[in-house]
This record gives C-alpha cells, structure tokens and sequence, in this order.
C-alpha cells in the first residue's frame, strides 16, 4: 500500500490520499521508514511497517 497524508479537505482513498486526523493517518504520523504504526480503524486493528519515506515533488504540492 502507498498512502499520501494530506489535509482533511484534500481527502480522497481512491487516489491512495488519507487525512492527517484519520486512525491510518495520525498513527503514520512522526514515524520514520522501518517503524511499526499500529491504529484502530474501523475494520479492526492495523500494523503498518513503513516501508519508505518521499518527500512530494514540488509540482505535486503547487495548487
């Protein structure tokens, strides 16, 4: 899975976009590659081991 953490407003889970203030989000949130984040999601309890970090490019963050 690849997710990109973005505000609330900006939300979409088809394009793999999460919200920084959702279970998956906050738990990702201050991890660095190689830890474990584990959150509560609706479906139940979730790890994630991260895997890699990437900064987005400067043209993905211009509106």
């Amino acid at each position: 899975m690849c997710f990109r953490i973005v505000s609330p407003h900006e939300m979409d889970l088809d394009a793999g976009k999460i919200s920084f203030k959702s279970p998956i989000g906050a738990a990702l949130m201050g991890k660095k590659a190689g830890e474990i984040a584990e959150a509560q999601a609706p479906s139940g309890a979730l790890r994630l081991r991260i895997e890699s970090i990437t900064p987005p490019a400067c043209s993905e963050m211009v509106n």
